[in-house]
C-alpha cells in the first residue's frame, strides 16, 4: 500500500466541481486523489493512505460512509471535512472534523492544512519547551502502533470474509497481500521496541556497555552496502539508491547486527520520507579514529521542534503519516551509535529533506 504524507482523498459526485477543489489544494503542494462515489473511494483507500477525506455534503449523508472506508484499510484516525455551501444546513451530519465552506478559499486550505496536522507555510511553528521535549511518550504511543497495523488487518480480512464468494481471485490476491503487509509492520514494531527496552536495560550497566564497544564488524562496508540495497529493494527504488563507501578493510567496534539494524533503519527513514525519483545517498569515509557515516535524502524533512525532540522517544506527525521508523527506528540508532561512543547528528530542512550523519570509532 503507498503512502503519501501529504494525500487527500476529494469524493464529489459533481465532475466540474471535483477538478476546480483539486487544482485549488494541488497548488498548496498536497496530492488529490480523486473519487465521483464510493466504490471508487474504496477502490482508492486500499491502494493510498490519505491523509484526510474531504467529502461534498451531498455525500456525507450516504449511511456508514467512514465505516466502509475504514474496512478498505483507511485509517480510523484519519480526519473528515466536509465541503458545503454557507447557507447549506447541516445539522444531521456526523463529520469529526467540522466543515469548511465551498468554494475552496485560501484561509479554507489552510484550515484544511491544520486539520490534517500539516504545515502552513509561512507560519512559525509552535516552540516546544524543554520540560515538554524530555516527557517520555512510549507508553502512550505504543497503543496506537499496534492499532494502525491490526486495523489494516481486521479491515481487509473482513472485506474478504464478507465478498469472499464473489471476489476475483486477483484481488484476493492484492488483499491478502495487504495483509501479509500490515502483519509483517506489526511484528517489526514488537521487535522494535522489544530492542528499546533491551538498549535502556543494557545502558544501566557500564559493565555491559564496555563489552558492546569490544565488539568488531571487520568488514562494515559489505554490511552497510546490504542493508541500503535491500531496502532500495524494499521499495523498489533501487534507481533512486547510491552509495559510496571508503572503507574497505577498515573495522569498526561494534558487532555486525547492531551495524546492520542502523543502516537499516535509516536507510528505510530515508526512502520512505522521499518520493519515489529522488535521490538517496549512502556514504561513508575513514578517519584516524573513526568511520563517518551519512545517510541523505531529498524528502519532506523535519521541523525544527522536531530535531529538538529526538532526544527522547516520540512519534512526529501523526496526524498526517503513518509512522514505523522514524519515531522508534531513529532512537534505536541513535541510542546505538551513543552507547558505542560515537556522535550521531541530525540536520534537516521542512521539505529540502534530511541528512543523518553518525560515527563509529575505528576498532583496535
Amino acid at each position: 500500500m503507498s503512502q503519501s504524507p501529504r494525500t487527500i482523498l476529494l469524493i464529489d459526485a459533481d465532475a466540474s466541481r471535483r477538478t476546480e477543489t483539486a487544482r485549488l489544494i494541488m497548488a498548496h503542494d498536497v496530492s488529490v486523489l480523486l473519487a465521483s462515489d464510493l466504490v471508487t473511494a474504496q477502490s482508492l483507500v486500499r491502494h493510498h493512505r490519505p491523509s484526510a477525506v474531504v467529502v461534498d455534503s451531498a455525500l456525507i449523508r450516504q449511511p456508514d460512509l467512514r465505516e466502509k472506508l475504514y474496512i478498505h484499510g483507511l485509517n480510523v484516525d484519519t480526519p473528515f471535512i466536509v465541503l458545503a455551501d454557507e447557507r447549506e444546513p447541516l445539522a444531521e451530519t456526523s463529520a469529526p472534523y467540522g466543515v469548511i465552506s465551498r468554494p475552496l478559499t485560501d484561509a479554507g486550505i489552510q484550515s484544511l492544512l491544520t486539520i490534517q496536522g500539516l504545515p502552513v507555510y509561512g507560519e512559525t511553528p509552535p516552540l516546544v519547551s524543554q520540560n515538554q521535549a524530555a516527557q517520555p511518550s512510549l507508553l502512550y504511543a505504543l497503543p496506537h502502533e499496534y492499532r494502525t497495523p491490526l486495523t489494516d488487518i481486521i479491515g481487509q480480512a473482513s472485506f474478504l470474509h464478507g465478498h469472499a464468494s464473489e471476489v476475483p481471485v486477483e484481488d484476493i490476491r492484492e488483499v491478502s497481500a495487504e495483509i501479509l503487509s500490515a502483519a509483517r509492520r506489526l511484528l517489526r514494531t514488537t521487535d522494535n521496541f522489544l530492542m528499546y527496552a533491551q538498549i535502556e536495560t543494557l545502558a544501566e550497566s557500564p559493565l555491559h556497555v564496555e563489552r558492546m564497544r569490544q565488539c568488531t564488524s571487520r568488514e562494515p562496508a559489505m554490511i552497510v552496502y546490504d542493508a541500503a540495497i535491500q531496502r532500495a529493494l524494499a521499495h523498489q527504488r533501487q534507481g533512486d539508491m547510491s552509495v559510496a563507501l571508503d572503507i574497505e578493510g577498515v573495522p569498526v567496534a561494534m558487532m555486525e547486527q547492531h551495524l546492520d539494524k542502523i543502516m537499516t533503519e535509516l536507510v528505510d527513514n530515508a526512502l520512505y520520507y522521499s518520493r519515489l525519483g529522488t535521490p538517496v545517498s549512502v556514504n561513508a569515509t575513514a578517519t584516524t579514529r573513526d568511520v563517518v557515516f551519512t545517510i541523505r535524502d531529498h524528502g519532506v524533512g523535519m521541523q525544527e521542534q522536531e530535531l529538538m525532540q529526538i532526544g527522547a522517544y516520540r512519534q512526529f506527525r501523526r496526524q498526517s503519516q503513518e509512522q514505523q521508523g522514524i519515531g522508534l527506528g531513529l532512537i534505536i540508532a541513535k541510542r546505538l551509535v551513543e552507547l558505542h561512543g560515537g556522535t550521531f547528528t541530525v540536520s534537516s530542512a521542512l521539505g529540502m529533506g534530511t541528512s543523518v550523519t553518525f560515527s563509529i570509532p575505528r576498532a583496535a
